[in-house]
């Protein structure tokens, strides 16, 4: 079986392992570490093989934050601009 098809039988319900995730979002895992320790992406459990699996929530948020980063925006203010987007969609989406 070749990685693209292993990936798409066990990555789309197991998630990405960190390197996966990081090569998806165009950056480096330290730098997904370093998203980690910042508090801008949340760190996934454990699977039962001992691996940290990311799914498409946490790749959407890295890349996200891969984003905002690259035009200039602080990590300290990325996690506040995101809850508030996040928080804009809501209202949206309940006025609907």
């Amino acid at each position: 079986m070749t990685e693209v098809s292993a990936e798409k039988s066990h990555g789309a319900r197991a998630g990405f392992t960190i390197d996966r995730a990081a090569a998806f979002a165009g950056i480096t895992v330290t730098t997904v570490r370093h998203y980690h320790q910042h508090g801008l992406v949340e760190e996934p459990e454990f699977d039962s093989s001992g691996c940290r699996r990311y799914r498409s929530a946490e790749l959407l948020r890295l890349v996200q934050v891969r984003t905002l980063a690259g035009a200039g925006i602080p990590l300290a203010e990325i996690g506040d601009l995101l809850d508030y987007f996040r928080h804009i969609e809501r209202v949206l989406d309940g006025a609907r």
